[in-house]
């Protein structure tokens, strides 16, 4: 598979993926907020944020030495994007220094986790700073070494 047609290929990798988000009930509409985020006063963020709401894939590239992590994607929600962070809900975990891979439908990034808080059992919103913005390229679906193919079943 030298040529890789990634908007295919990240579309088979989403529908294989096992989405465990489990979002409040109050968020029914969540995937319909957009456009610039809201400034808190005592918010110290260096640039502003953009609501953008998508799915995504996230694969762990450095993992935290007690906390082992799996290679297979873990399907997530984006929740905001600025010039070098984003944040996300994850039905998993992360932690801070955890470094992730990304994958959106039209680029790819990878990230070190800055901070964590859970909503509830299966939802945690996860903030992330920017260390690498990359273009489509099937590097994207090389986890551990190997090519992340879609399990056909």
């Amino acid at each position: 598979m030298l040529d890789l047609n990634y908007p295919q290929h990240y579309a088979e990798v989403v529908r294989a993926t096992d989405w465990k988000i489990d979002l409040p009930e109050a968020w029914a509409d969540y995937f319909h907020e957009s456009g610039v985020a809201p400034v808190n006063y005592c918010d110290q963020r260096q640039a502003q944020r953009r609501i953008v709401r998508t799915c995504g894939l996230l694969y762990f590239e450095k993992a935290l030495p007690s906390f082992p992590r799996a290679f297979h994607p873990v399907g997530i929600f984006t929740r905001d994007f600025s010039k070098n962070a984003c944040g996300i809900l994850s039905p998993v975990e992360l932690f801070p220094e955890e470094e992730v891979r990304l994958i959106l439908p039209t680029f790819w990034l990878q990230l070190r986790v800055v901070r964590a808080y859970r909503h509830q059992a299966k939802c945690f919103e996860i903030g992330m700073r920017l260390l690498h913005r990359n273009s489509p390229s099937r590097d994207a679906f090389v986890v551990g070494g190997r090519f992340a193919e879609v399990e056909k079943g």
